[in-house]
């Protein structure tokens, strides 16, 4: 009955056939899926190759002791379960429709004992695995291994067997690809933290951010201005625990004599309205030098780092030599913050 234009629509048509049919071949016809419901019950053999069949039915009278079914070249989107074939032992489904054929085939169909599923246009990706795996578990039981199987989709892949596609389980496994993408920002977070604590990051950009608002401050009073007007020798830098020292000791020596400095301090050159951080720089800048009385009091001060941290800058921006380092006291190790380590 092969090679015609047989066609069967299930519309409240009553099959008959003889019991004693058992080989029933209906391939190239134009039967669709309703060919299911009419069909020999005692058949062993069945060819329905090159039809039109997009789906095998699951209400289909059961073909108990069918043995071999060939579904070549139809619409088939996946494998058929055998729960209307109890007795199926070859399968031939090659040259249909099948992406991603389902892995669980084998479980279903327990005496199959050979699959033809090659040359169809298999979608190389992470559903594909399970499939792959089934042909190592199978014992030899896909016919056609490996030539037939070859990938269709992604472009990049066609052409590759499906023996030589891998993939990782961490590609495949969503979850396990965010459990270790969330680990690996955790660990991303706490190393950048760490690293600023431990450079003292913040209080870098705190100081870098201070800098910037005071000179645009400054260009915006006065935009015509080239730069700041340098009136003093020198910015004294000292902590206030060390201000007897710097006012009995210091500053008398510099500032006597012929050819005397002119001292930047303090109490005596700050501009009253102004913030601190902003007349320490504005010190700094309109002096050739800045003189630093360092102690263990000088790094336990906040307002000494600040102008350090200023006159440091000026120093690298102006490529200049500008800073004078006076070591009042030895400075124990442990008193040196991090910042100044390197």
């Amino acid at each position: 009955m092969s090679n015609n234009l047989l066609r069967h629509d299930g519309a409240d048509v009553r099959c008959q056939w003889a019991e004693s049919l058992s080989e029933l071949d209906l391939s190239s016809n134009q039967l669709a899926d309703a060919v299911f419901e009419c069909l020999p019950a005692n058949v062993k053999k069945l060819g329905l190759q090159n039809n039109q069949i997009s789906n095998v039915p699951r209400g289909m009278v059961e073909l108990k002791a069918l043995e071999e079914l060939n579904l070549a070249s139809n619409r088939l989107a996946d494998l058929p379960g055998c729960s209307g074939f109890a007795s199926l032992q070859f399968l031939n489904i090659e040259m249909n429709l099948i992406l991603t054929p389902s892995a669980d085939f084998f479980q279903s169909c327990p005496r199959v004992r050979e699959l033809q599923a090659g040359h169809n246009p298999f979608k190389c990706s992470c559903e594909l695995q399970a499939f792959i795996g089934l042909e190592r578990q199978s014992g030899g039981k896909l016919f056609g291994w490996p030539a037939a199987y070859v990938c269709e989709y992604p472009e990049g892949l066609r052409g590759t067997e499906l023996k030589d596609f891998h993939l990782s389980q961490l590609a495949c496994n969503t979850t396990l690809l965010l459990v270790t993408a969330l680990l690996l920002t955790l660990v991303l977070v706490a190393a950048v933290a760490f690293l600023c604590i431990y450079l003292d990051v913040p209080w870098y950009v705190r100081m870098t951010w201070q800098w910037t608002q005071t000179k645009r401050r400054a260009w915006h009073d006065a935009p015509g201005d080239q730069g700041p007007v340098l009136q003093f020798h020198a910015f004294i830098s000292y902590s206030e625990r060390d201000a007897l020292w710097v006012k009995n000791e210091l500053i008398p020596n510099l500032e006597k004599g012929e050819g005397c400095l002119q001292l930047c301090q303090h109490e005596r050159n700050f501009i009253p309205g102004k913030s601190i951080v902003e007349n320490i720089i504005n010190c700094i800048e309109k002096s050739y030098k800045s003189i630093f009385v360092l102690s263990p009091n000088f790094v336990q001060s906040e307002w000494c780092h600040y102008e350090l941290y200023f006159a440091h800058h000026k120093l690298f921006s102006e490529n200049s030599n500008s800073l004078i380092l006076i070591l009042l006291e030895p400075i124990p190790p442990c008193l040196i913050p991090a910042r100044y380590h390197k």
